[in-house]
């Protein structure tokens, strides 16, 4: 243990996993900072606009979901086609992600910009909220195109080493949403005041920019995005090749999205000053999921472009050191968050209830963060990366469908039990059914699946990766 630890504070380590995490994590940091910026204005309008956007939020979330499971079976292949130089398999593979993702945002936007009051009606059955959250819904569907491209580009441009291009461009949208929020939520410059309506709008014009500000800076750039439109959609005979590998993953999102959907169904009718708590609550540990997501990237894409290079124990040292962080990550994370717990619900404008609600959900959080994330490193970054995409779907499915959904359900609605244990019993059948599935498939290195034999030498400036005992092996 003692050298596993000694090779994860190794520098050599840290000069190649930086540069990637931490713009990815900025990025995120600026995109959560949308909700972060929407639930600070609209908390003062009071918890029922609050709950409201919280709940209708699961309109777009749906969005995202099935977008990021497109893209994260995307990344399977960009990564590794990145490591073995097949700059045409990255430019099909892109070509795939748009022809799926763009018709899914259009889908929804008119979907939900036509029936938005019955979109809130999937979640709650006070009128009060429907009102509230349909007004927002009218003007943020417009952002759900939008959404699909910012996750295209930004997928391809990330695995390709091109991580400051979105952190820039979500860095100048986030900067906009907080103006147009401001004009927008409370009237200024003659522009009357809209309410969680004003919210909506804003976040859907920053949205619009944003892919926008991608393309001219790819093209600034010369990245990979910009090429020919024929040779991105030349993905005749390729859609096999993808769909055996992207198609789990998709599936996996999908599946998954539902049940925190159906999970939230029950929440939203656990009453108003819950769920406004909860919507804060998730609102701040965003933030801090922001920096396990700037790992898990940079995870993907050294996993993906080690073993799409060939370099399979290389790969495997990656995984390992990327393993024994996540839980470093998340003691500091939650400890943190601990500490600040009472400043930060303090920012809302929330009513005593539901402000004493919000601080025990926070403290929940900060003591389960240590093993949290320990499954999504593994799934998303370690077995994704690797090529295993099947894995993820099979232990999702078992976890949210067998244990966590039906325990919310039996806990809320058969036993009556009341919010605060419902929601800590959630987090440990999540915790332990997931950790039972994919720890064991982890140490078996059965996700190790390249796309294409690619073997190449191992450059000496990545030989310290397998050094100090860092074979393939356990935790």
């Amino acid at each position: 243990m003692r050298k596993q630890l000694a090779a994860l504070f190794d520098r050599s380590f840290w000069r190649v996993v930086l540069p990637l995490a931490l713009p990815i994590a900025l990025q995120n940091l600026l995109m959560t900072s949308f909700r972060l910026i929407d639930t600070l204005m609209i908390g003062r309008l009071g918890d029922v606009s609050i709950a409201a956007v919280g709940l209708a939020g699961y309109a777009s979330f749906l969005v995202e979901l099935i977008s990021f499971g497109m893209a994260s079976g995307s990344a399977v292949f960009v990564a590794q086609y990145h490591g073995a130089e097949n700059k045409e398999g990255i430019l099909r593979t892109f070509g795939m992600m748009l022809l799926f993702m763009v018709p899914v945002g259009l889908l929804f936007t008119l979907g939900v910009g036509i029936f938005p009051q019955e979109v809130m009606r999937l979640f709650t059955e006070d009128a009060a909220l429907i009102s509230e959250g349909a007004k927002y819904l009218q003007f943020a569907c417009i952002s759900y195109f939008s959404l699909t491209l910012n996750m295209a580009f930004s997928t391809l441009l990330r695995c390709t080493e091109q991580v400051r291009i979105p952190m820039i461009t979500s860095g100048i949208c986030a900067a906009l949403n907080a103006v147009l929020n401001y004009i927008f939520i409370f009237g200024a410059f003659g522009i009357p005041a809209m309410g969680v309506a004003g919210a909506g709008l804003a976040t859907a014009i920053s949205s619009l920019l944003n892919p926008l500000l991608m393309l001219a800076l790819s093209a600034i750039k010369k990245t990979v995005i910009v090429a020919p439109l024929k040779r991105i959609f030349a993905v005749r005979g390729f859609f096999k090749t993808f769909w055996s590998r992207a198609l789990p993953v998709l599936l996996n999102e999908l599946f998954w999205s539902l049940s925190v959907v159906g999970i939230n169904m029950v929440f939203g009718r656990m009453g108003t000053d819950n769920y406004a708590a909860l919507t804060v609550e998730r609102t701040i540990e965003g933030l801090v999921f922001v920096f396990f997501v700037g790992i898990c990237n940079a995870c993907n894409i050294l996993v993906g472009k080690s073993v799409g290079a060939g370099r399979i124990e290389e790969g495997k040292a990656y995984a390992k050191r990327f393993l024994l962080f996540t839980p470093l990550l998340g003691l500091v994370t939650g400890g943190i968050i601990a500490l600040l717990r009472v400043p930060l619900i303090g920012l809302f404008d929330l009513s005593d209830t539901a402000s004493h609600t919000a601080r025990m959900l926070l403290l929940i959080f900060s003591l389960d963060a240590i093993v949290r994330y320990i499954p999504y490193i593994e799934v998303v970054g370690i077995f994704r990366g690797g090529g295993e995409t099947r894995f993820g779907l099979l232990s999702d499915v078992v976890s949210q469908y067998v244990f966590i959904l039906p325990a919310v359900i039996l806990c809320a609605f058969v036993w009556k039990l009341p919010f605060l244990t419902t929601y800590i019993v959630m987090l440990a059948a999540d915790d332990i059914s997931k950790l039972a599935l994919t720890i064991p498939y982890y140490k078996s290195m059965r996700w190790v699946k390249p796309i294409e034999s690619a073997p190449a030498p191992m450059p000496d400036s990545q030989e310290i990766l397998l050094q100090n005992g860092d074979e393939s092996g356990i935790l």
